[in-house]
């Protein structure tokens, strides 16, 4: 192994640690029998992590947001005849089905000129980007969603321009408009995501009332030991799953709180674009958590596409 490749994996494993978040992960490897020697590697995603088990050395929403950079830098393509560097890798999804939109080049033959213009094509204009279902499943499962390379960026990049002017042109409306914005979205959530905390709260009160009404019944020799034990291993994992719910839920209502600090955050982030003519992955990620990409339609004779940009902090606009 190069020294290179050997400092490549040291940095991986270093972003990749949950230790610096405070965690702790344990069951790394797989020993394959009692009395064997070779050890197999768990994969990343099924090891067990234990949270807040030390003082962390970085936040852990920093930890969270560096895991996400690091899933969005796309593949080397060696050898490719298109060498398109694909900056929207991890952020582009179809708006249909949710799955991520994957990167397609022409096929070899087709022209470099432009029939337009006659100009040279850059790689970028013999790219595409289609829906992963209907890549593996086919029409049946969804449609291709089909939209070029170009023209999402030129599209993001001219909605970037438009936010970024109009943060710098009535920064306090524009303030007022994204904090009344997120105000409503954040009651509209919370009132959505309270009703739900309260209904698993009550199935789980239900659960411990049965627990004490099927107790009484395998006292008094109505309920087998081993009916007992069936029923009750059921709703004690129905328990289980209901309480990590209702933590999930404690946890984005928490973050929602803070809307007022995200709306600020984003204005700052925004107002350095004002005079962007270029697109990149720092751009991208600071900028955008998704790309909804729709379904290509057409109205009047005249071919339409949804895209919707989510910006990070704020969202939609």
């Amino acid at each position: 192994m190069s020294i290179k490749r050997c400092s490549l994996f040291c940095k991986n494993g270093i972003l990749r640690n949950p230790f610096y978040k405070g965690a702790h992960v344990v069951c790394k490897t797989h020993q394959k029998g009692i009395r064997s020697n070779i050890y197999n590697i768990i994969p990343r995603e099924q090891r067990e992590v234990i949270e807040d088990c030390h003082e962390a050395i970085i936040p852990k929403a920093e930890w969270e947001k560096v895991q996400q950079l690091i899933d969005r830098r796309p593949p080397i393509m060696n050898g490719n005849s298109c060498p398109y560097y694909n900056i929207f890798h991890g952020i582009v999804y179809c708006a249909t089905c949710g799955k991520s939109m994957q990167v397609r080049y022409e096929k070899i033959g087709r022209t470099n000129k432009d029939r337009r213009t006659g100009k040279e094509r850059e790689p970028i204009d013999k790219a595409y980007y289609i829906c992963q279902t209907y890549n593996r499943l086919g029409k049946d499962a969804c449609t291709s969603h089909k939209i070029e390379a170009r023209d999402l960026y030129d599209l993001v990049l001219a909605d970037i321009q438009e936010v970024a002017a109009r943060a710098l042109k009535d920064r306090e409306a524009f303030y007022g408009r994204l904090s009344r914005k997120m105000v409503k979205q954040y009651l509209a959530d919370t009132d959505s995501l309270k009703r739900e905390y309260e209904s698993l709260a009550g199935r789980n009160q239900e659960i411990d009332d049965t627990f004490i009404s099927l107790y009484a019944d395998k006292a008094k020799g109505i309920l087998t030991e081993k009916r007992f034990l069936k029923l009750t291993d059921a709703m004690e994992r129905e328990q289980e799953n209901n309480q990590n719910r209702m933590q999930e839920i404690a946890a984005i209502i928490s973050e929602e709180e803070h809307s007022e600090g995200d709306v600020r955050t984003f204005m700052e982030e925004i107002k350095r674009y004002a005079a962007i003519t270029e697109l990149d992955e720092a751009v991208l990620n600071r900028l955008i958590n998704r790309i909804l990409i729709g379904k290509p339609e057409k109205i009047d004779g005249v071919r339409t596409q949804e895209v919707r940009i989510v910006y990070n902090f704020v969202g939609e606009l």
